[in-house]
């Protein structure tokens, strides 16, 4: 840049007619370039900080406004006879349509609950620890799960919703709007999810394809072995949390209302949380 500076001064210099004695010194032309190329530096760094402010409050506008929603849906549910009738008829047939499937409604009662969920959760967080060796991946991994899932602990205080009234709804401790379960099939499945997700870009790393498109000399077919793998575990984790939500108004615990709300609310969340704990923002 100081050259730069330097032919156009002499340029300058020429078509003004000055004597050739009279010069700039090098010194102070590479004071003045310096000045420049720091100008330009602090407003493109201005310019990236603006950005990424306005793109976190445009996430936490989201997050809240998702949020808000689901609370005044809680609150009209709760207070709605009309829906309240319509849920429990749909909760009944639901029951008597797939008693068969009760027995495995409850299975996947216990492998969502606390007790099973957070072991699981751990060993994830420890997968995508290490795989990247970062911590700030493992925090942001342990955002996704425990933020989002504090959210629906807190809608379900304040909407208060009575379990639905059946023989096991009623044996339920906690409100039922939104179903807790089906938030945390949301939860472990986006963690899987993101293990796949740095577990693929560790193998194209090793393989010298991380951000090229650029074909390794190793035989191909590693990497469409783990493709297909990963095309076949993502359809099957996505799958997940509607089997959940499906057997949570089979078991007759929640109204459907309750298992749509997690179903839209949490994965709303993750994807929030996730955004703003990114480590390259």
């Amino acid at each position: 840049m100081a050259q730069t500076w330097r032919q156009e001064v002499q340029e300058s210099q020429d078509i003004q007619g000055l004597p050739s004695d009279v010069a700039i010194s090098d010194v102070a032309i590479d004071d003045a370039a310096i000045g420049v190329a720091t100008g330009q530096t602090a407003v493109q760094s201005a310019t990236h900080a603006i950005s990424r402010h306005r793109t976190s409050i445009g996430i936490v506008s989201l997050a809240l406004a998702v949020v808000a929603l689901a609370i005044v849906e809680g609150l009209i549910l709760r207070s709605n006879t009309a829906d309240h009738v319509a849920e429990m008829r749909l909760i009944l047939a639901a029951g008597a349509r797939w008693a068969a499937f009760v027995p495995a409604a409850r299975t996947i009662a216990v492998c969502f609950s606390a007790v099973v969920a957070v072991p699981v959760i751990v060993v994830l967080l420890g997968v995508i620890w290490a795989v990247t060796r970062s911590a700030g991946q493992m925090l942001r991994g342990l955002a996704m799960a425990a933020l989002p899932m504090a959210v629906v602990g807190l809608i379900k205080t304040i909407v208060d919703r009575p379990r639905p009234s059946t023989a096991r709804g009623t044996l339920m401790p906690d409100p039922s709007f939104p179903s807790g379960h089906t938030a945390c099939s949301v939860v472990v499945v986006s963690l899987a999810l993101f293990a796949l997700h740095v577990i693929d870009a560790r193998i194209k790393d090793s393989r010298g394809l991380a951000g090229t498109a650029v074909q390794s000399s190793q035989s191909p077919r590693s990497p469409l072995v783990w493709r297909v793998l990963r095309t076949v575990l993502t359809v099957i984790l996505v799958v997940v949390p509607f089997i959940v939500a499906l057997s949570r108004v089979i078991y007759g615990v929640h109204y459907p209302t309750d298992v749509c709300t997690s179903l839209v609310l949490t994965p709303v969340l993750v994807w929030c949380v996730y955004r703003l704990c990114d480590p390259a923002r």
